[in-house]
């Protein structure tokens, strides 16, 4: 397809393939436009307009580019003025000491550095070439966490003509990080020596928003390998390469770290200024005009009157230039949909909000971590945006189909407000602009208070993401104080901030590790301790099950609590590592088929202890955490249950005739064929809490009927294990997803 670009007296045509775009002036010049494809946007289909106005020609939070060229309006004097200095520094290649062919644009966050750049700048090469030149080609790039690898795939995609030239891409990585014979990193230059297609004309490399080497890019090595190589590229003296660069102001104080990059900063940087009323009343008014539906020039005043002199305020309003033609297709007059969505400050936040409210419990929780995990922490309130793989903001706990409808609502193409990417087969996510993390108070106050935990969340994940990519390997397992913290972290925070699959993964198997490690220790180093205490221990473990053999009633709470002491700690032991564990390291054992009746086993950690046929009749077990504990075929008759805890209990062919139920929790437990009657259920309001338990056919009607009040319940019973009750709804419904997927 071709489009017209009427900023000019002359025709430009813009024709777009799969790999690159290439721009035609009227006098046959042309510019060939490769961009890094992580900035292809996932499309996603939407309903056709109700009117017949031409397609929307604002952008909404999304910069220009070079194929919005035709609907740039308003930085034509910056155009010029960069055109101008990129033009003098190619002139000035042939003196004796030329200035490093690096033009940089600095400008605050939401100026319009990168559409200047890409629908200005670049094709104005097409309207005016570089001196002595027809055709320019242009490399567009972000750096990304791995600049070397983006500036490498680019090349490649020029060099191949192949969108996807992993081969190609993968060796130009490889020559890019070598360096010379005097230490100098100068391997871009020889590659584009080497392309031929670059050998009459010159290649144009835009890296846009390099501030994301020092916000994204964690390497230092490579930091300095990418920036070496740009301007040892930009300074040979077959001037062959020419650099621009876009980087927000705030970042310029960074480059300190590379003292050369600093000082061509100083010397020919250029500083995007704001855009005066007159600019904007060009960027506002000409594509209305342009697209057959001229603005009132009121309603223009207005809009002018709300941006101009607010930093980031440019995407606002092309944001709300865009609600605004929205609305035109409507029926909607442009003042009234103004007026609705808040003006130009509040139609951001406002969308955000909209579609975050339209969400139910479950997706909210999804938004706030997907939001949480899209955001580069800073020191203090600068934070900035984080792109991110969609695989990485799937928990462990998460449904990732439900992952990506959530992520969907914000992507649709009517509110932009996460930009979905594909790299290299992967999905990829990052919020569209800056400007949401600044005008939507939601995204603050998640962050406020839990700054360290998701530091802390990320670097579990990201340990795991690199022990993943080297296969696994036992090297990279977590071991000391890290493991202890990642266990902690996982037990604390799992319903807030959960690991991701692979990280949940990485921390049970360092776990096992440790096992192992130990076990290879005491085998080997302190077998002999190991056999005394060993001895010493199951003399202990003898004498308590004599106790509870014994009619002493008295002494069978302490021999129960010692014999299933550290029962659920040893959960995250490998099955076959069981019962050498509970030798060795535990002194959790069985207790199936003992006779604890009578026994006082009040408030005690029971979780996952086997009673097994155990005779547990009029025991008290009240207040007692009997989570996943093995009770099947136990004589529960006339045993006092109130207040316990018997979530995924096993009660296979238990007797519970007579026992007390009141108020304990029966969340995903099984209660058939255990002799339970009705009013052990209903009897009073201080029945048992039911939520997806098992009962028999008569009373199937109670098995849900206590859903909604049980996260209350939870959270005042573990009031350390759940931030709110949004966490407790969550945990709920997890549990239940998970007993229905068994």
């Amino acid at each position: 397809m071709s489009e017209t670009n009427h900023g000019d007296d002359r025709h430009v045509a813009i024709q777009r393939d799969a790999i690159s775009s290439v721009i035609v002036s009227g006098d046959g010049n042309k510019v060939v436009i490769y961009n890094y494809h992580l900035d292809r946007q996932v499309e996603i289909e939407t309903k056709p307009s109700k009117s017949h106005l031409a397609a929307n020609p604002y952008r909404g939070l999304a910069a220009f580019q070079v194929e919005d060229a035709n609907v740039y309006f308003g930085r034509e004097a910056q155009i010029d003025r960069l055109w101008n200095r990129l033009r003098e520094l190619q002139e000035r290649a042939v003196q004796d000491k030329p200035p490093v062919r690096l033009l940089l644009i600095l400008g605050a966050s939401g100026s319009g550095k990168s559409s200047l750049a890409r629908a200005g700048l670049m094709p104005e090469l097409a309207r005016r070439p570089l001196p002595g030149y027809q055709q320019t080609y242009v490399a567009i790039m972000k750096p990304g966490k791995n600049p070397l690898e983006g500036l490498a795939r680019v090349l490649a995609c020029i060099a191949t003509n192949d969108p996807s030239p992993s081969t190609k891409r993968a060796e130009f990585e490889a020559i890019l990080r070598q360096s010379g014979e005097q230490g100098t990193h100068d391997q871009l230059r020889k590659i584009v020596n080497d392309i031929p297609c670059l050998e009459s004309s010159p290649l144009v490399i835009l890296v846009d928003q390099l501030e994301e080497i020092y916000s994204l890019c964690k390497d230092a090595n490579e930091r300095a390998i990418f920036i070496d190589n740009l301007i040892e590229a930009a300074s040979s003296a077959e001037a062959r390469v020419s650099v621009v660069i876009t980087m927000r102001l705030d970042f310029v104080g960074e480059t300190q770290r590379h003292p050369l990059l600093n000082q061509i900063i100083a010397a020919q940087s250029v500083i995007l200024p704001v855009m005066t009323p007159e600019e904007l009343h060009r960027a506002i008014s000409e594509p209305a005009k342009q697209a057959g539906h001229p603005l009132d020039e009121g309603l223009v005043d207005r809009l002018i009157e709300q941006t101009e002199g607010r930093e980031g305020a440019l995407p606002l309003l092309q944001f709300a230039l865009t609600r605004i033609w929205e609305g035109l297709e409507q029926g909607n007059s442009p003042t009234k949909t103004l007026k609705a969505i808040g003006g130009v400050g509040g139609a951001l936040a406002g969308e955000a909000q909209r579609i975050y409210s339209s969400l139910n419990d479950k997706e909210k929780d999804i938004a706030r971590r997907m939001f949480i995990g899209l955001v580069e922490l800073g020191e203090g309130p600068r934070d900035t945006r984080r792109r991110a793989t969609v695989e990485s903001l799937v928990s462990a706990q998460d449904n990732a189909t439900l992952v990506r409808e959530v992520m969907g609502r914000f992507s649709v193409p009517g509110a932009r407000l996460l930009t979905l990417s594909s790299v290299e087969g992967k999905e990829v996510a990052e919020v569209t602009h800056e400007a949401l993390l600044d005008h939507w108070q939601q995204i603050g106050e998640w962050l406020d208070g839990q700054r360290d935990r998701i530091r802390q969340q990320r670097r579990i994940n990201a340990l795991a993401e690199e022990w993943e990519k080297q296969g696994k390997k036992r090297g990279y397992l977590l071991q000391g104080r890290q493991l202890d913290d990642a266990r902690s972290f996982q037990k604390r925070y799992a319903e807030t901030l959960p690991l991701t699959k692979c990280a949940a993964a990485f921390v049970r198997k360092s776990v096992q590790q440790r096992w192992l490690n130990r076990a290879a220790i005491a085998s080997f180093l302190i077998l002999p301790l190991l056999v005394v205490d060993s001895f010493l221990r199951e003399e202990a473990v003898q004498r308590n099950y004599v106790t509870l053999n014994s009619k002493d009633i008295s002494g069978k709470p302490g021999a129960a609590k010692a014999l299933t002491k550290g029962c659920s700690d040893l959960q995250s032991l490998p099955g076959w590592f069981d019962p050498v564990g509970e030798r060795v390291f535990g002194t959790c054992r069985t207790l199936e088929g003992r006779n604890l009746a009578k026994t006082n086993l009040s408030a005690a950690n029971l979780r996952t202890v086997n009673f097994r046929t155990a005779n547990l009749r009029t025991a008290d077990l009240s207040d007692t955490d009997l989570r996943r504990a093995n009770l099947s075929r136990a004589n529960l008759s006339d045993t006092v249950l109130s207040r316990a805890d018997l979530s995924d209990t096993i009660l296979r062919g238990a007797n519970l005739s007579r026992a007390n139920l009141s108020r304990a929790i029966l969340l995903a437990t099984d209660l058939n064929n255990t002799g339970l009657e009705q009013p052990q259920l209903t009897n009073s309001e201080n029945s048992p809490i039911l939520c997806n338990a098992k009962l028999p056919a008569e009373l199937k009607h109670l098995a849900d009927r206590d859903c909604d009040r049980l996260p209350q319940v939870l959270l005042k019973r573990y009031p350390d294990s759940f931030k709110n009750l949004e966490d407790a709804k969550h945990y709920v419904e997890q549990f239940r997803a998970a007993v229905r997927q068994r």
